[in-house]
């Protein structure tokens, strides 16, 4: 297994030397670590070997993890490149704010080499989905009868390059560090392309991708009043995570979303490929007292009410309650 390029930046030089012990005894031994922004972003620029990964403090002098991790999501090279915050229990405060300037997962100081060790595999496995990318659209430049089996229909996808877009294991990490109240504030509201398979059958890959970033951009533009951070899930799934009270009638937003996406009927019908048929379902949340195990399930539950929609969604709470 290829050994990861670690960038780690953090001002304490006892943590520092730590954090490298328990990094080799980890089986990752390619790691550089600088003490501040301004050498990170110096051995960045300086180096033509590319990181896989970054660790980084949040709490450093002059410039700190957050506005570093800013800086770093601004190269186009690392625009996917994992970023992984360091914090102090005190600094849980500023996670949100790491995870708006692009950080991908975070733990905590002191070190516990378990919680190290599960960072580091979701880094691993963003590496490993990047690289397949990569090599897919090697293969795209260099095929011109393009195959159709080397993305698979239920995986995730980085459909566009946009603030608002995520990786969907970064939106379920990002759920997982929320406290009670941050994860009460929060609400899942799940889209769904119920025809998304027929166009998947239809077209390449670039087609298809191309397919689900027009509906990602129509349904950012449905959202535009309201923060809000966007993933796909496969299966033509997406969902949104927003302010609890960002969506207070997902019909309309239903009714919007089908609206834009007609405004294309004419370009799908050139390109050969059916019309998204859209299901909106409705907005999904956690209670104060949620554990664990309902957080990790609140993304699969916003797909699942997108997914039955809302009429039939309506029908069965009636008959519930």
């Amino acid at each position: 297994m290829k050994d990861l390029r670690i960038l780690a930046v953090d001002d304490d030089r006892a943590f520092q030397m730590v954090l490298q012990g328990t990094l080799a005894q980890l089986g990752y031994h390619d790691v550089t670590s600088v003490p501040s922004a301004a050498a990170a972003l110096k051995v960045i620029r300086n180096n033509p070997q590319l990181f896989d990964g970054f660790l980084l403090d949040i709490e450093m002098p002059d410039v700190d993890g957050v506005e570093l991790c800013r800086r770093i999501r601004a190269m186009s090279v690392y625009r996917k490149t994992p970023i992984i915050m360091v914090t102090s229990l005190a600094d849980k405060q500023y996670v949100d704010s790491a995870f708006a300037a692009g950080a991908t997962d975070y733990f905590t100081k002191p070190l516990d080499e378990i919680e190290l060790r599960a960072r580091l595999q979701v880094m691993r496995q963003l590496v490993d989905e990047r690289q397949r990318a990569l090599d897919l659209l090697d293969e795209l430049k260099s095929w011109s009868d393009l195959p159709k089996s080397k993305i698979k229909f239920d995986a995730p996808l980085s459909v566009i390059s946009a603030n608002w877009m995520v990786e969907y294991l970064a939106m379920q990490n990002h759920l997982l560090t929320l406290n009670r109240l941050q994860l009460f504030g929060h609400a899942a509201i799940g889209f769904t392309v119920t025809n998304a398979a027929e166009a998947f059958r239809l077209t390449d890959h670039v087609g298809y991708i191309d397919y689900l970033a027009n509906i990602a951009t129509v349904v950012a533009e449905s959202l535009k009043t309201s923060p809000f951070s966007m993933a796909h899930a496969g299966q033509g799934d997406f969902v949104v995570l927003t302010n609890r009270t960002a969506v207070s009638d997902p019909k309309g937003l239903q009714d919007e979303v089908r609206a834009g996406i007609a405004s294309y009927q004419k370009l799908y019908s050139s390109l050969g490929l059916p019309t998204p048929m859209i299901q909106v379902g409705r907005p999904v949340s956690a209670s104060i007292f949620s554990q664990r195990a309902e957080i990790s399930s609140l993304l699969d539950r916003a797909r699942m009410s997108a997914q039955i929609g809302l009429e039939e969604g309506f029908s069965a709470q009636k008959q519930w309650n």
